[in-house]
Formats: C-alpha cells, sequence, structure tokens
C-alpha cells in the first residue's frame, strides 16, 4: 500500500514497471509520433524548476528529436553507418512487429530514412496499441530502434518532512536514532539528489513562497503564519545539516551503533538499513539516473509542461497541518492541468537480445523512501 499522497493527473499509457508497496552523453530520441498532442496549461501557473544540482546539467550534451530532422541528426554523423545501422534495425522492428514495409533502397540518402520512418508509423498505427512506445534513438555512433519503458511512480508525491526529525533531535533520549536517520537525509541529498524546499530552485520553494504572500495577505491567518513560520526556520536549520558531508560519512558507523529501544527505532533501523544498502551498492547512483525530461527531448508550447521529478519528489517541512493540506491541494490543482508525468525510463533496443537492464535501483529507492514517509506518518512526533 502507497502511503505517499496521491497526484491527481492523467497520463499517457505507456510500458511500466510497477512498485512492489510503494506509494551523461546520453541517445538523441526521436519520436515516431511527429504531431502527438499534449494537455494545456494555465500561462500563469507554475514556472520551470529544476532539482537542488539542477538535473538539466546532465543534459547539456543531449539532443533529442521529436522527429526525424535529416540535417540535424545526420551532420555530424557516420552517414553510411547511419543508414546501414538504420536499415539493420528496421529490420528487427518489422520481424518482431510483422510489418511489411517497401524497398526504400533506390530513395536518396537521408530522405530513405525519412520514408521508412513514415510507412512504419503509419503501420504500426493501425496495428499495434503501443507503437507511441516505440523511439529511433543515435547513441554513441549507433542507431537503433528501441521501447521507451517507464517505472511507474504510482502517480504519488514523495514529500519527506524535515520537522519530525528535528523534533527527534532535540531529544536527548532519541539523539542517536535521529543521528542515523539525518545520515539517511543526507544520502537522500547528497546522493540521490532529491530536491529541498528551501533552495530556491525546488518546485516546493516556490509553492511555500506563494502561500506565504497569500498568509500575509490575509490578517486572520495567525496560525498558518507560524507553521510558515516555523517552515522556514527550521527548513533552513535542517539544511545546513543534511548538507554537510560529514553526516553522510558517518552512516555506517551510526548505523552499527544504534541499539533499539522501541518500536520506533525498530522501524527506523530498518529503513536506515534499506537505504545504506542502497548507498553500499550504488555509491554515486542518482535517482534521475533514468531521467530524460521530456521538455528536453519533446517539442511543446511555451506554455506547457510535464509533471517533472522534483514537483513530486522533495522534501518538505512537514506532513501534517493545514499548511501541509494545502501545499498538496496546491500542487494536485496545478498538476491536473498537466497530461504527462516525468517518471524514470529506459529504452530497449528492439534486436532480438535479451534485455538485461532492470529498474531494481528506482523500485527500492521509493520503496525505502515510502518507508520512510510511513514511519513519520505512524509515529506523530
Amino acid at each position: 500500500m502507497s502511503h505517499a499522497k496521491q497526484i491527481s493527473t492523467n497520463s499517457k499509457n505507456a510500458t511500466r514497471k510497477g512498485r512492489a508497496t510503494a506509494t551523461v552523453s546520453v541517445s538523441r530520441i526521436c519520436e515516431m509520433d511527429a504531431t502527438s498532442k499534449r494537455c494545456g496549461r494555465n500561462p500563469k501557473g507554475q514556472e520551470k524548476v529544476c532539482s537542488p544540482t539542477d538535473a538539466s546539467n546532465a543534459f547539456l550534451k543531449v539532443q533529442f528529436y521529436p522527429r526525424l530532422q535529416e540535417p540535424e541528426i545526420v551532420e555530424d554523423c557516420n552517414k553510411s553507418k547511419l543508414e546501414r545501422d538504420f536499415f539493420k534495425s528496421l529490420s528487427n522492428l518489422s520481424k518482431k512487429f510483422e510489418l511489411t514495409l517497401q524497398d526504400c533502397t533506390d530513395i536518396p540518402f537521408p530522405y530513405n530514412l525519412s520514408e521508412s520512418i513514415a510507412e512504419v508509423r503509419s503501420q504500426m498505427k493501425q496495428h499495434k496499441q503501443d507503437w507511441k512506445e516505440i523511439r529511433l534513438i543515435h547513441h554513441e555512433n549507433k542507431t537503433y530502434f528501441a521501447k521507451e519503458r517507464r517505472y511507474d511512480t504510482g502517480h504519488s508525491l514523495y514529500y519527506i518532512p524535515v520537522i519530525p526529525l528535528y523534533t527527534v533531535l532535540q531529544k536527548s533520549k532519541s539523539k542517536e536514532v535521529g543521528q542515523l536517520l539525518l545520515s539517511v537525509y543526507a544520502y537522500l541529498f547528497q546522493v540521490l539528489g532529491v530536491s529541498y524546499y528551501r533552495i530556491d530552485n525546488c518546485y516546493l520553494f516556490s509553492i511555500y513562497e506563494m502561500l506565504e504572500n497569500w498568509i500575509l495577505e490575509d490578517e486572520e491567518q495567525e496560525e498558518s503564519l507560524s507553521e510558515m513560520n516555523e517552515a522556514k526556520e527550521i527548513g533552513d536549520l535542517m539544511k545546513d545539516l543534511i548538507t554537510d558531508p560529514n553526516n553522510l560519512q558517518q552512516f555506517d558507523k551510526r548505523l552499527k551503533k544504534l541499539n533499539p529501544k522501541d518500536d520506533f527505532e525498530n522501524q527506523a533501523l530498518l529503513v536506515a538499513n534499506s537505504f545504506f544498502e542502497l548507498y553500499n551498492k550504488f555509491p554515486n547512483l542518482r535517482i534521475d539516473r533514468n531521467y530524460y525530461p521530456l521538455q528536453l527531448r519533446e517539442e511543446s508550447e511555451e506554455d506547457q509542461r510535464p509533471i517533472m521529478l522534483d514537483d513530486y519528489l522533495s522534501f518538505c517541512a512537514s506532513i501534517r497541518g493545514n499548511l501541509f493540506d494545502t501545499i498538496v491541494d496546491t500542487a494536485n490543482s496545478e498538476f491536473q492541468e498537466y497530461c504527462e508525468m516525468d517518471e524514470p525510463t529506459r529504452f530497449v533496443p528492439i534486436d532480438g537480445k535479451k534485455d538485461n537492464e532492470n529498474f531494481d535501483f528506482e523500485d527500492k529507492v521509493f520503496n525505502s523512501i515510502n518507508d520512510l514517509i510511513i514511519l513519520w506518518q505512524e509515529h506523530k512526533l
């Protein structure tokens, strides 16, 4: 069962790998459909935001194409190799989906590629429900067709609270478990790259800021103003702790030191162990390793954007109270205007070979985050 808040939104269908319990120089990607439709959004809506380390930096060398644009995709390529790779992969594609394609060898390059793409799109539209998931990839001087596979995040808001951890750290009897969970938070931020609500390039930063302006304009919102001030003050204090490299370096030591005294500490130890296993096995792997932002790889109108990773995965102040309820309502209100959602995505080559990659890392991360949220929900600290 998912304990993360559900997102109310519509999303395109895709082949997905679901979670068990929970709520780079990469490729050029060409979408088979040149005219895919998107839902619009209010131009006055949320500005474009990104993760604390600016995920777009990982894609500075990436070029994505929503359709085959011959001059751009071939200008810096070995044209003869691209053509050979294309038709070899096209043969695999036609066999897999039982397509009957015309011979385009007499058509000059690169128009033979465009003609083949158009015919593949036309035939797959008629007979295959998943035709939109087929992409043409140009990566590391190789060109091939691939099938898009997405990890299903469950359309949930994974908002991780910091005020409960602050409360635990202030009590001498729970300081050890608090320090262990602080190492978990340090891993989430420093390694996984989860965004933080008190850093101004985070989506939730702008939501808190907007709500604060509303509260200040309403003289009767004294309780909400108190919640907001606490969210800011404690958020800034916890940011300094979470970003401290020492709290990550002490992860193993704190894990071995804790001797659980009650149910909360037992559950906290289990959660910490699951994150430490990830850290030990994948010491440098970020949550966005399979994250290819739709707005960077597909054409869209200026006033359109998908639900982005840090929109639904982020640290927040608390998961209780009127302020949090308003934040969830505000986020859901915005997300209902979008029809796409960025989720971990893989592009599996259609070459007949066995696919040995998977979403095990993402599955473990989101399940562990969900367990962390459950911990705070079940223990009102």
